[in-house]
C-alpha cells in the first residue's frame, strides 16, 4: 500500500510540472482578420507562480528558434491572455473571456512587455522577456496583474491564462485560446532541510523513516544476541 501511495503522489507531482502541449503546425486564420502570416509555432507552455508566489512566470517553447527582431513586417506578437474572475471579462475574435493581456511585439531584442488592462482601460510596461533559442520566458509581478492586499500579496491562485501567437492574419492558439490554465506552484526552496518540513503520519516519507528505524533496531538486537551467544560459549 505504501508503494502504491508513493506512486500516486509521484504521478500527481509529475502532472503539475508538465507544460501544456500544443500541436505543431496548427496556425489558422485569425478570426475577423484577412491576409497571410507565419507566426512562430508554439508547441508547449507552462505558467508558474514564482518568487514565493508574488510573480507569474511563463515559459513558452516553439518549434524553431525565434528571430527577434522579426525581419518581416508586421512583427509577430505573443499574447499571454489572462482572466481574473474578480474583473468583468470581454471576448472578441480569438480572445475569449479575458480581461488582461501580457503582450510582446517582436520589434527588437529589448522590446518591453506591455500589460493591457482591457476592462479598466490603460496599460503599463515591464521588463523584456528572456529569449533563448526556441524558448521565451515572460515574468510579471502579481501586484501588477491582480493588485495586492493590505499585506502586499497577490492571490495568484485565482489567475487563469492561455497564449495567442499572431503574425499578420494568422494565429497559433494554445488549445482553443481560452484562459483556463492555472499557474502551477513554485518549486520547493533548495535551502529547506528535512527538519523544516513537517511529515504527516502515514505519508510515504514517514513510512520510509519508520522502516529505517526498524532496520536499525533489528540490527542492534541481532548484534547483541550474537555477542551474548559467544559469551556463553
Amino acid at each position: 500500500m505504501t508503494h502504491r501511495v508513493a506512486g500516486i503522489a509521484l504521478a500527481l507531482l509529475a502532472s503539475l510540472t508538465l507544460a501544456a502541449a500544443d500541436p505543431r503546425g496548427d496556425a489558422v486564420p485569425c478570426l475577423g482578420a484577412h491576409g497571410g502570416g507565419n507566426p512562430p509555432d508554439l508547441v508547449a507552455a507552462v505558467g508558474r507562480a514564482s518568487e514565493e508566489g508574488s510573480s507569474a512566470t511563463w515559459r513558452l517553447t516553439f518549434a524553431h528558434p525565434l528571430r527577434v527582431p522579426d525581419p518581416t513586417d508586421p512583427p509577430f506578437r505573443v499574447d499571454v491572455v489572462i482572466r481574473d474572475p474578480k474583473v468583468p471579462v470581454v471576448s472578441f475574435g480569438d480572445y475569449r473571456d479575458f480581461n488582461r493581456i501580457v503582450r510582446f511585439d517582436a520589434t527588437g531584442g529589448n522590446a518591453r512587455l506591455e500589460l493591457l488592462f482591457i476592462a479598466e482601460g490603460g496599460h503599463t510596461l515591464f521588463d523584456p522577456p528572456v529569449i533563448d533559442g526556441d524558448t521565451m520566458t515572460i515574468r510579471m509581478p502579481g501586484r501588477l496583474l491582480l493588485g495586492a492586499d493590505e499585506f502586499g500579496r497577490a492571490a495568484m491562485q485565482r489567475l487563469r491564462w492561455s497564449v495567442v501567437v499572431r503574425d499578420g492574419g494568422r494565429c497559433d492558439l494554445l488549445g482553443d485560446g481560452s484562459p483556463t490554465h492555472r499557474l502551477v506552484g513554485a518549486p520547493p526552496s533548495s535551502t529547506a532541510t528535512p527538519a523544516q518540513a513537517p511529515v504527516e503520519a502515514g505519508s510515504p516519507v514517514s513510512a520510509v523513516a519508520t522502516i529505517a528505524i526498524v532496520v536499525v533496531v533489528v540490527g542492534a538486537v541481532a548484534v547483541a544476541a550474537f555477542a551474548l551467544v559467544r559469551r556463553r560459549r
